[in-house]
């Protein structure tokens, strides 16, 4: 018996061997996911609001590089986002060098910056993007120079690299399938006036209208949320690419934190709905590299401001992805077509269709006051926009600046500004892939996919996607028609009125020379690392011990815990990669830490740190406690205790939750209760309207709203009383893994040749 059992095993060993080998041929398409932590050390000054006052002081989301690598036969394609303003295309060159020997290069390397501004600024080759403007009386404190910072320009490459290396560990044999969903409501062109231009329609700025659009809202953005579903075989589902046109200015510069904005909360949330939903396992890395496309001139936070909001943002985003994602694991293939073209294109005054490109990155002034959703520093002097300001007549000495108020000329030999950018096509499957090297505005965004679309008819192609702020950044590209009208975009677009052009028949080619089979054309012998060299030492690691200088206290959902001590400055005390500040439900282990969203931690200039961590409406109630996990110390508060809110009020017949302070609550909360219940009397008394967690209201109210507070006047104990948790309670961290249900699929099937193979036995005894 036991010999027949053996052999039944061995049998059963051996098809799931036959089988696996015959997924895995060598023209099967293998699939590897993997990130990497991009969060530096803080008082960096903020990428993307040019202001000194404008400050890195601490952490509330780590900031993260998500990679997934393809691989067919010899074929490999790196799609990378990265929690970034732009992206370095020195930074890009040097990790194609570093990865050089696992079959990368330029050529197959795609990173797409998720336009966060609350990333830090300094890692740029080109001085341009490095340079903050005063906003105070002394220069002490200004990078007015626009100074590289070697040691995060190094930093930022080796983790870009660590990235994609862990992607390509990752690979195995896999699926992926398109999808594209629409998403409206959510954003709003901050351009009007420029966009309806394209329309023919002229009107000075602050005097449009969306529906002046003839096409209505839904022109004026672009509401489609593109997703490549990643699935690996035997595993299930590992991740996602994905685009949406936002700008990631919902969190402004008086919050000054590290965080993803809006992407922030879409990445995590979708991360963990992946994993739960295909039952991923937990040592299986799950990513959504969610870039951004042409956001040049939309955005989420034109009305919406601060992390709590950036968060509700993400959460729509996520539903939209994950719909999308649902849609494309109806279309999975294991074979899918796979191939780039690539060049590298100048600025050499060449001639389109429409006329010239200039040969001199040239800003307007425009762009010296900012954008509507935070004014730069020249706007708190003037309290002027200088947006749709505009000469009547092309620049004399640059006819292809067009009509562009000239403030800075000849950037060119500089270092100031990249004189040539990198372009990518991508065929990935039946969809098409190009690169946009900055921030491309709505409706340039759809002439650019409408040409290529063009161009690849009759090769099977049905969609085709644009990553922005991809492998290199030169501020803006609009439309001809957009640049006359010299908005901040406009004034931002630095070769001309025909720059966006000249792209457009660029990737044309491309495309051309892709589907054709025939070479790109060769690239410009410019080097992006413009002298810079990526050997600069890590960045250090901070205190060797550290002391505990205030405790936590007892506090209600909604509230923070707050912890303090004494120890490093700038933050190199954290640990990269790891959790740093955790937070730990006695008995029950940990329920989130600083790679969620409900945690922030901040430093002083003299290593004084203070992290805070705002409870959840649905958190258990009970005790718990901080911990601190520093490179060289480790960290525990004492004990404190969870209760239930008491700061719920009432509104007519609804029970709401306190409203979110901006720059303050750090989540997002419905405007009302969950589940919500209230007595039948005119007269709410404390603590009778409760939401289904068991939070109430701490004043008494009436039901028709006469009187509502949250004075916390009742005990929390009389709201938590005979109440049950409707679900298990869950944390936020972004390491922390889901639970996952049944075996993995090979690991089934053992099992069921075992079971089948001992029936056998016992059958034939």
């Amino acid at each position: 018996m036991r010999m027949r059992l053996f052999v039944g095993l061995l049998l059963g060993l051996s098809v799931l061997t036959v089988a696996q080998s015959r997924a895995a041929t060598p023209d099967s398409l293998q699939v590897g996911v993997g990130r990497a932590d991009i969060t530096s050390p803080t008082g960096y000054y903020m990428q993307g609001w040019v202001r000194s006052d404008a400050v890195l002081r601490g952490v509330h989301t780590r900031i993260e590089a998500r990679a997934i690598v393809l691989k067919r036969g010899n074929q490999k394609l790196a799609l990378v986002a990265e929690d970034l303003n732009g992206i370095a295309g020195g930074a890009v060159k040097a990790a194609a060098l570093r990865l050089a020997n696992r079959g990368f290069s330029e050529s197959n390397i795609i990173v797409s910056a998720s336009h966060t501004h609350a990333a830090p600024s300094g890692y740029y080759p080109y001085n341009t993007y490095n340079t903050v403007f005063m906003t105070t009386s002394t220069l002490t404190q200004q990078n007015v120079t626009g100074a590289m910072d070697p040691q995060l320009y190094s930093f930022e490459v080796r983790q870009l690299v660590l990235a994609i290396q862990r992607a390509d560990d990752d690979l195995a044999p896999g699926k992926i399938g398109w999808a594209t969903t629409t998403l409206l409501g959510l954003t709003a062109n901050r351009s009007l006036e420029a966009h309806l231009r394209d329309h023919g329609i002229v009107k000075g700025y602050g005097q449009g209208k969306v529906s002046d659009d003839p096409k209505g809202y839904a022109d004026t953005i672009d509401p489609e949320v593109q997703v490549m579903r990643v699935d690996k075989d035997g595993v299930g589902p590992v991740g996602i690419w994905s685009t949406f046109a936002d700008h990631g200015t919902v969190n402004k510069y008086q919050f000054g934190f590290y965080n993803a904005d809006h992407h922030g909360a879409a990445t995590r949330l979708v991360e963990q709905r992946i994993r739960a939903l295909g039952h991923t396992p937990g040592s299986q890395d799950v990513v959504n590299a969610y870039g951004n496309t042409d956001e040049g001139d939309q955005s989420a936070g034109l009305t919406r401001s601060g992390p709590a909001a950036a968060d509700y943002v993400g959460r729509v985003e996520a539903d939209a992805m994950m719909k999308a994602w649902e849609q494309a694991g109806q279309h999975l293939t294991s074979s899918p077509v796979l191939a780039t073209r690539w060049t590298r294109m100048c600025f050499c005054g060449q001639q389109t269709a429409d006329g010239p490109v200039s040969k001199k990155a040239t800003p307007g002034l425009p762009l010296f006051t900012g954008s509507e959703e935070g004014r730069g520093p020249l706007y708190d002097i003037t309290k002027v926009p200088f947006e749709g300001d505009s000469s009547p007549t092309d620049d004399p000495l640059d006819p292809a600046q067009g009509h562009k108020i000239v403030v800075a000329t000849n950037l060119v030999g500089s270092g100031s500004t990249p004189t040539a950018v990198p372009l990518t096509v991508a065929q990935v499957g039946d969809h098409l892939v190009a690169t946009i090297p900055g921030e491309m505005t709505v409706d340039m965004g759809r002439r650019v996919r409408g040409a290529i679309a063009l161009t690849a008819a009759g090769h099977g192609i049905h969609g085709v996607q644009l990553s922005g702020l991809a492998n290199e950044y030169l501020s803006y590209f609009t439309s001809p028609q957009e640049y006359d009208a010299q908005h901040y975009e406009g004034g931002s677009t630095m070769y001309g009125r025909e720059s966006s052009v000249l792209l457009l028949e660029q990737l044309q080619v491309l495309t051309h020379d892709l589907l054709g089979g025939t070479a790109a054309p060769a690239p410009d012998p410019t080097d992006p690392r413009n002298g810079a060299n990526d050997h600069a030492a890590p960045f250090g690691t901070g205190a060797t011990s550290a002391t505990v200088t205030a405790q936590p206290h007892t506090v209600q959902r909604f509230q923070r815990a707050t912890f303090g001590w004494q120890g490093g400055t700038k933050g190199l005390d954290m640990r990269v990669g790891k959790p740093f500040v955790s937070v730990e439900r006695i008995g029950h282990g940990t329920v989130t830490n600083d790679f969620g969203l409900q945690i922030l931690w901040k430093v002083d200039d003299n290593g004084g740190y203070t992290a805070e961590w705002e409870v959840p409406r649905d958190q258990a109630p009970g005790t718990y406690r901080i911990v601190v996990q520093a490179n060289h110390y480790t960290l525990r508060s004492a004990p404190f205790r969870v209760t239930v809110a008491t700061t719920l009020s009432v509104q007519g017949s609804k029970v709401r939750y306190p409203d979110a302070v901006t720059n303050v609550d750090l989540t997002y909360r419905p405007t009302y209760a969950d589940g919500a219940t209230l007595p039948h009397t005119a007269t709410v008394p404390a603590g009778a309207a409760r939401d289904s967690y068991g939070n109430c209201n701490g004043a008494a109210a009436t039901t028709d709203g006469a009187r509502s507070g949250a004075d916390a006047t009742v005990d929390p104990a009389v709201c938590a009383q005979a109440v049950v948790l409707p679900h298990p309670v869950t944390g936020g961290g972004q390491h922390q893994q889901l639970p996952t249900t049944g075996l993995t699929p090979w690991l089934a099937a053992l099992g069921l040749v075992l079971l089948l193979s001992v029936a056998a036995v016992r059958g034939r005894s």
